[in-house]
C-alpha cells in the first residue's frame, strides 16, 4: 500500500512540474496588457494577456470537470443501490446467524441426556 502512494506521489510531481513550468513561463511571455471588451456591456478592462490565457483554461478546467461529474452520475447512483442491497444482505445474514444460534441451543437443550 506504501508502494502504491509513494508512485502516486512521483507520477503527480512529475506531471505537475512541467504543466507549472509551462504556465510561469506562458505568464512571463505574455504580460503585454490587452483590452477585454464584452459585446453587449459599456466599457473595457484591461488586464494582462496571461490572465486571459490562464483564465480562460480555469474556466475550461471547471466546465470539463462538471461535465466529466455529471457523467458519472448514473454510476454514483448504481454505486449507492449496490451499498444499500449489500447493508440488506449483511442485515438479513446477521438475522440467520441469530435464528442458527437459536436452533442450535435448542438442540442441544434437547440432546442433552436426562439425569
Amino acid at each position: 500500500m506504501a508502494t502504491r502512494s509513494r508512485i502516486a506521489k512521483l507520477t503527480a510531481t512529475i506531471l505537475t512540474l512541467p504543466i507549472t513550468l509551462a504556465v510561469v513561463l506562458f505568464a512571463v511571455s505574455n504580460r503585454h496588457v490587452v483590452a477585454l471588451e464584452f459585446w453587449p456591456l459599456p466599457g473595457s478592462l484591461e488586464v494582462p494577456l496571461y490572465v486571459v490565457g490562464l483564465l480562460t483554461m480555469v474556466i475550461g478546467f471547471l466546465i470539463g470537470g462538471v461535465i466529466a461529474w455529471l457523467g458519472a452520475g448514473e454510476s454514483r447512483q448504481r454505486a449507492r443501490a449496490a451499498e444499500r442491497d449489500a447493508r440488506g444482505l449483511e442485515t438479513q445474514l446477521a438475522d440467520a446467524q441469530v435464528e442458527i444460534d437459536k436452533a442450535r441451543s435448542l438442540i442441544s437443550t434437547r440432546a442433552a441426556p436426562a439425569e
